[in-house]
C-alpha cells in the first residue's frame, strides 16, 4: 500500500506580512539574468509570465485546486563541474504582490521537489516560491533511473545531490532572482518540507544554517542510512515467522493497543497521547475476535509474536538493538505489507518502496534483486553496509547545529507519533543529541529548536490520521521567526474522516499532554502539557 508522502506545503499559511506592489527591479520577467551559483555552472535561464494560471489538485501532492494565479515562472538549469549532471531550479515570482517572504518547497520520498504542487500553494500566499529537482528523475516511487552509473556503480553525484548539495543551490539561485525581479533580497527567507523535505530541512540547518530564517521539518527523514533499512524489519519478522498476516489480523492488534491504552490521558479518544507510559503485551489480546473487510479475525500466539518483534525493532545476533520499530497505536500495514500469493489465497510479504529500492539499488547494486529473501542476519549486514558507506553523505542528522544558533535561525520540527514509515524514536533522540552537543540546557537548545509529536497522527498527517494534526505550524513558525514568538504548544484538530472530532494543544517535546479532569475533553482548552504521568 503506498503511503503519502507531501511536501507539507499546505501548511503555508496566510500570516499577515507588508506586501510590495507590482516588481521594481532592473528587471523585466523576460529578461532575469542567469545567477551566479558557487560551485555550479549555469547552463541556461528561461522565464515567462503566466496570468490566470490554475494548479489543478493532483492528490496526494496537491489535495485542492489553486486557481488565478499571475507568475513570473524562472527555470534555471545548472551543472557541478565533472559531474554531467542537470539540475533544475524553479523559482516563482508574484506579479502583483510579494509579500517580501521566500519560502524553499522540500521533496518526498526519491524526489527532491515536486514543481508546481508545492509551488503553487506558496505563490497564492504571495510568497517567492522555489523547488529542485536536484538533477535526478522526478519519480517518487524509485531512483531507478539515476540512481546507478551506466557501469552499475552507484552514482555518487547524484545521490549527493539529492542529499544536501541541491538545498544550497537552490536557495541561492531563489534569491538571486528575487533581488533582480524585485531590486531586494527577501525580508525572511523560510523552508518547508516533510518526509524526504523534512530531512532536506535538518540538512539545511546542518549545512547551511544562514540560507533560511525557519525552517519548518516535519517528520524528517534523518538518519536516512539507518531507518530506511530498518524499514524492511518487519517483512524480516513475517518471512522468519513463516507466516504473514492479513491487515485485518494486524489492525485487530493495533486496536487492542489503543484500547489498552487510550485512557492514560484521562480520556477515552482513540488514541495513544504517552506513547512512553504505554505497556500492552500483544500476548494478552490472543484469542480476541475483530471484525473488517466482512471476514473475522481471530488473534492467534503467531500473529501476538510478530507484533511484538516488529514493535521491538531490529536486534543484531548478539541482542544489540540496531533501530527502532514501528510505535504502539501506528499501522502496521504500510511495512508489513502483504499480497495474495498466486490463486491459493495465501499471502507473500509486499516490501516498502522506500527500503525495497535503497536495498536493491545502494547496497546490493542489483535492480533485479529480491529484497524478499533477505533474513534478519542479513538485515544486519545491510544495515551495518548502509551505515558505514552512506552515513556521512545521507545521514542528515549531525547534531552540531551551532552554525544555526550563531546565524539567528529558528527550526521547528513536528511529527506523528504514530508515524508508521519514519520511527519517530529517532527524531527523539536526534533533539537529544542535540542537547548534548550543545551544551546540555534544553532550555537553551529551545531558543533555536522545537520538537513537537502530535499523538495519534500518521505520516505527515495522512494516511489513517486519527489524532490532531497541526493546524498551521507553518505559521507559528512565522511568528516566532519575525515576532519572537516561540511556540510552546502548536494547536490541533483532527481530520473530517475521524470518528471523534476533537482539538488538541500539541505539546513541546518532552511534555505530553493530560486532562484536567473536568471540562468538555473535546477542547483543547481542558488539556495541559505535563512532564509525565
Amino acid at each position: 500500500m503506498l503511503i503519502t508522502f507531501l511536501t507539507a506545503a499546505a501548511s503555508i499559511l496566510a500570516n499577515s506580512a507588508t506586501a510590495v506592489a507590482a516588481p521594481n527591479g532592473a528587471y523585466s520577467c523576460a529578461n532575469i539574468p542567469a545567477p551566479k551559483v558557487h560551485g555550479a555552472k549555469v547552463l541556461s535561464i528561461e522565464s515567462k509570465e503566466r496570468h490566470n494560471f490554475t494548479v489543478s489538485a493532483t492528490p496526494p501532492l496537491l489535495l485542492d485546486d489553486v486557481p488565478n494565479l499571475s507568475i513570473c515562472d524562472v527555470s534555471v538549469t545548472l551543472s557541478h563541474p565533472n559531474t554531467g549532471d542537470k539540475v533544475v531550479v524553479q523559482v516563482w515570482l508574484p506579479l502583483k504582490k510579494w509579500n517580501g517572504r521566500f519560502v524553499a518547497t522540500g521533496g518526498t520520498a526519491w524526489a527532491a521537489g515536486v514543481g508546481q504542487y508545492a509551488l503553487a500553494p506558496v505563490l497564492a500566499q504571495d510568497s517567492v516560491a522555489a523547488a529542485t529537482d536536484a538533477g535526478v528523475s522526478g519519480e517518487l516511487l524509485t531512483p531507478g533511473l539515476w540512481a546507478l552509473d551506466a557501469k552499475g556503480k552507484v552514482n555518487y553525484n547524484l545521490l549527493i545531490n539529492f542529499a544536501s548539495r541541491s538545498i544550497h543551490d537552490m536557495a541561492v539561485v531563489a534569491k538571486a532572482v528575487t533581488q533582480s525581479f524585485y531590486g531586494k533580497q527577501p525580508k525572511y527567507s523560510y523552508w518547508n518540507g516533510c518526509s524526504t523535505g523534512g530531512r532536506q530541512g535538518l540538512v539545511a540547518a546542518q549545512e547551511y544554517p544562514r540560507d533560511f530564517d525557519g525552517i519548518l521539518a516535519g517528520a524528517p527523514a534523518i538518519s536516512w542510512d539507518k531507518y530506511v533499512v530498518a524499514e524492511h524489519w518487519p517483512q524480516v519478522v513475517m518471512k522468519e515467522a513463516g507466516y504473514f498476516p492479513s491487515h485485518c489480523e494486524l489492525d485487530a492488534v493495533t486496536q487492542a493497543a489503543i484500547t489498552a491504552c487510550d485512557e492514560i490521558d484521562g480520556v477515552k479518544d482513540g488514541v495513544i497521547s504517552n506513547l512512553a507510559a504505554c505497556r500492552f503485551d500483544p500476548f494478552t489480546a490472543v484469542g480476541k475476535r475483530s471484525q473488517c473487510e466482512g471476514q473475522e479475525a481471530v488473534i492467534s500466539r503467531t500473529v501476538a509474536s510478530i507484533v511484538k518483534k516488529i514493535w521491538a525493532g531490529p536486534k543484531d545476533a548478539h541482542g544489540n538493538q540496531l533501530w527502532d520499530g514501528l510505535t504502539m497505536g501506528a499501522p502496521m500495514t504500510s511495512l508489513a505489507d502483504t499480497t495474495p500469493s498466486g490463486t491459493s489465497g495465501a499471502l507473500k510479504g509486499a516490501p516498502f518502496f522506500v527500503s525495497d529500492t535503497w536495498i536493491r539499488y545502494y547496497l546490493k547494486t542489483d535492480p533485479n534483486f529480491n529484497t524478499s529473501t533477505i533474513d534478519s542476519a542479513e538485515l544486519t549486514k545491510l544495515f551495518s553496509e548502509s551505515v558505514r558507506k552512506y552515513s556521512d553523505i545521507i545521514g542528515s542528522d549531525d547534531a552540531d547545529l551551532s552554525g544555526l544558533r550563531k546565524s539567528g535561525g529558528k527550526l521547528l520540527v513536528w511529527q506523528g507519533g504514530s508515524d508508521p514509515l519514519i520511527f519517530p524514536q529517532g527524531t527523539a533522540r536526534y533533539r537529544e543529541r542535540v542537547e548534548k552537543r550543545m551544551g546540555g540546557h534544553a532550555e537553551d537548545v529551545d531558543n533555536f529548536f522545537r520538537l513537537f509529536f502530535a499523538p495519534g497522527v500518521d505520516h505527515c498527517g495522512q494516511g489513517t490520521t486519527i489524532g490532531a494534526i497541526p493546524s498551521n505550524p507553518f505559521g507559528a513558525l512565522i511568528s516566532w521567526v519575525e515576532d519572537g514568538k516561540a511556540p510552546d504548544t502548536l494547536p490541533a484538530s483532527t481530520p473530517a474522516k475521524a470518528k471523534i472530532q476533537f482539538t488538541r494543544n500539541i505539546c513541546k517535546y518532552p511534555l505530553v499532554s493530560k486532562y484536567r479532569g473536568s471540562g468538555d475533553p473535546n477542547s483543547a482548552e481542558n488539556f495541559d502539557c505535563v512532564k509525565h504521568y
